[in-house]
């Protein structure tokens, strides 16, 4: 093997670590959210009330951290796959195992999806949090 390809393939390594222990933190980010919500948030009636958007934010993170577990479910999946690819002794169904493999995108789906999740749920929060805010010193009329 070349030392440039030796580089590489650390970098690679390095690359696919950090990206797990990434997914990792953001997984127990995201769940320790979900239990602060759902320990300090205030329940009711559903409705258009403050209680009810604190619901759709917990909900929105709640989904956030199923796309989190799904994305290193992916992963790990993907990792098998490959290693079965690699260990099979004819270069011509590792090839296509390994080109079918390159097809696939759950994981970085998922990814999205979990970090559209975060955005939107920390959105509601925060709207959520301002709108009670305004609504209680009166300056949103509530019927």
């Amino acid at each position: 093997m070349t030392d440039h390809q030796s580089r590489v393939d650390q970098l690679v390594t390095l690359h696919n670590e950090a990206a797990s222990k990434f997914d990792y933190f953001i997984l127990g980010a995201t769940l320790a959210a979900c239990a602060y919500l759902a320990q300090t948030n205030p329940y009711g009636r559903i409705g258009l009330n403050e209680e009810t958007f604190l619901l759709a934010s917990l909900l929105i993170f709640a989904a956030s951290a199923a796309c989190g577990f799904k994305r290193i479910e992916a992963t790990i999946n993907y990792q098998r796959i490959n290693a079965l690819a690699l260990d099979h002794p004819s270069h011509e169904v590792r090839a296509k195992r390994l080109a079918k493999l390159d097809e696939k995108r759950d994981a970085q789906h998922w990814y999205k999806a979990r970090n559209v999740m975060l955005v939107l749920g920390l959105g509601c929060y925060l709207v959520t949090k301002v709108w009670a805010t305004y609504q209680s010193n009166g300056w949103i009329p509530v019927n």
